[in-house]
Parts: structure tokens; sequence; C-alpha cells
């Protein structure tokens, strides 16, 4: 049995319908398509007890040839609400489940009113199965973040005082697109100054100019068949102040601290709280907001989530991010992150990039 057939048995043995349906229209869900099928185009995904089924149309139809195997294709318009509609009908699937995150509430009322059908919402089935990776997954990970790895390092020498955040992070994007990959994780966020408190900045629309002093932070990642790394490094450019050096201390300690605890078996919450706790003590704790780490693989978002909220355990072969930080309104922040797989006996960092001190650039 192939990766992709196995997989959608796990998932049809977690159901208790006749069918599960998914939709990618528009890139509302590549990432379950992908994940069961290889197909990485446009359509509507029937499973059912003895068939897996691909509806498409024409622009897609040869794509998904030669992205799949075991899989019924047909071609046909009106895929993603009457075609599929008629496609289950005709096979006598009445209960389908299909995962509410990734459904709008307009393809729900459409597909509802054409009646026949008894659809039941699971959240998203399909990233709780994603969770733990395969040995071929893990491979694609560690590439991509060998290469983000890569790229950044190539990149320091590179940086010069007066440019600007845009022209930096075009140029990163361009060290990572040149390398064997499907291009960037998400766009990178290069940001300095005061802007790095901002934990999700994007540099294109008023980039700001490197200073000296200045600290300068790249949150970024590589795309390797679907694969997605995720890395944050602090730099400061020139000389850093006393408080860059404390603040960069702290965090990298957190990140050291939670990266030698963490193992299977310890929740998110717990997890979590190791990096939490030590900035806390530190005397930073309102400035550590966001959550410690999160699930990447096909998505650089997925779970198993760590933060104080986290519903999850890690298990072995689960990836992670560790990323803790400290953030000042005005000032900027420091953020360390590393990607790591889950083991029984602690974890595996996979991410490289140096960040035993404050390193100066420009």
């Amino acid at each position: 049995m192939t990766d992709f057939a196995d997989r959608r048995q796990r998932l049809l043995d977690s159901l208790s319908t006749d069918a599960f349906i998914a939709v990618n229209l528009e890139d509302s869900d590549p990432v379950t398509l992908r994940y069961l099928t290889g197909f990485t185009g446009e359509g509507s995904l029937i499973l059912s007890g003895n068939q897996a089924v691909l509806l498409t149309d024409s622009r897609y139809t040869e794509q998904a040839n030669q992205e799949t195997d075991q899989l019924a294709i047909e071609e046909g318009r009106g895929w993603n609400v009457k075609g599929l509609h008629e496609a289950l009908v005709n096979r006598n699937l009445k209960t389908v489940t299909f995962a509410s995150a990734r459904a709008s509430v307009y393809w729900l009322e459409e597909l509802s009113k054409l009646g026949a059908l008894d659809l039941t919402p699971v959240r998203d089935p399909v990233a709780q199965l994603r969770k733990t990776k395969t040995p071929g997954e893990l491979a694609h990970l560690r590439t991509a973040a060998q290469i983000a790895d890569a790229a950044l390092n190539e990149l320091i020498s590179w940086i010069r005082v007066g440019m600007n955040e845009a022209e930096v992070a075009l140029q990163l994007e361009w060290l990572i697109r040149q390398a064997d990959t499907e291009g960037l994780a998400f766009s990178v966020n290069c940001s300095t100054g005061a802007n790095t408190a901002l934990n999700h900045y994007s540099p294109v629309h008023h980039p700001a100019r490197l200073e000296p002093g200045h600290l300068l932070l790249f949150d970024f990642g590589a795309n390797v068949n679907g694969y997605r790394s995720d890395i944050t490094r602090t730099f400061v450019v020139g000389d850093p102040d006393a408080r860059a050096r404390e603040i960069y201390e702290t965090v990298l300690q957190a990140n050291c601290r939670a990266i030698d605890a963490v193992r299977a078996g310890m929740t998110g919450i717990e997890a979590d709280a190791i990096a939490r706790d030590f900035i806390s003590e530190a005397g930073f704790g309102p400035q550590f907001g966001h959550g410690l780490g999160h699930g990447i693989g096909l998505e650089v978002h997925e779970p198993p989530g760590l933060s104080p909220l986290s519903q999850d355990t890690l298990e072995t072969g689960m990836v992670v991010t560790i990323e803790p930080g400290i953030y000042f309104t005005g000032y900027g922040g420091v953020r360390i992150e590393d990607d790591v797989i889950i083991t029984d006996e602690g974890c595996e960092v996979i991410t490289a990039f140096p960040k035993k001190e404050l390193i100066s650039v420009g």
C-alpha cells in the first residue's frame, strides 16, 4: 500500500460515515488533497470504503494523472458543488463527513440545497492525521531546514547599513528559490528597529532602513515538496546596547531550556511553561505574549500547539517549533526559533544556524 493509500485508509477508519469529501477551489484546501493523493491542483476528493475519486476539470486532468496513482479521475464542470453532489448520489453515498475548518458557509449552503445527503462536520480530521510525520516527511522537513540555514548564512555577509527591509527580504527569498525548493514556506519577515516587536511583520508596505544599533530579525523558511521549515534569528546592526544583550540572552536561555526538556509524553502546556516561567522569572513575562511553538509540515502552522491553551500531548515523530520571544513596543524584540523532531528521549533539532550570541551584521 502506498503512503497515500495508507493515509486514506487511516482517515476512513477514523470516521463513521459512508464517505469523506474535500474540496480545493482557489486554494481553499490544497493541503488535504495533497496529503491524501499527491495532487496539487483544484478539485474535489471523494473517499469511501472501496474507492478514491478525484473530480476536476480539463485544466487539471493531465496534472492529476501525472501526480497521482490508485485514484479514479473524473473530468467535468461544477465539480465543487453540483458535480460533487451527483457523484455522491450516483454512488449511493448518503452520509458524508467534511472538514468544517476548511469549508465556507456558502459552499455548505449550496451543497445542502441539493438535498439527499446527510453532511457531518468534523473540525479537521486530516490535520489530526498529519501531526505525526513519516520518515519520508521528516526527510523533507530536514532538507527544508538545511536550505533555510544555508540561505541565511549566505545572506548575512551581504547585509549593509542603509539597506531597507524589503530589499534584504528579497535577497533572502532569491537565495531560497535558487535552491531545490518549491520556494518560500511563507512570506519573509525581515524587520529592523521597532518593527522587530511586530510578530508577523511584512517589510513590503513601509520598509525601514537598517541603522547602527538596531535589532534585525528574520522569520522565514523553505518549502521542499510541500513541507516547510520555520526559523527565526535575531541580529544587531553594528554594536548592540546592554538592553539588547540582556533580552537576547534571556530569550536564548528560554529557547535552550525548552529544547533540552521537550519530549514525547509532555503536554503542550508543560512545554510552553518551561520557557514562559524562565522569562517571567527574568522580569519579562508581560513581553512574551504568544505561545512557545506550533507544529509544522505541509502547513507552517498546524497541530500540535505549544501554548498555555494547548490541548495536545507531544508524540514521537511530531515536528514543532520552539520560539520564545520578548518584545517592547517602540524599541523592538528578540525571537529565536528552531524546528525540532520529538523523540522518546527528547528532540532532534533540525535548524542549525548559530545562536549562541547576538551576531553583529552590516
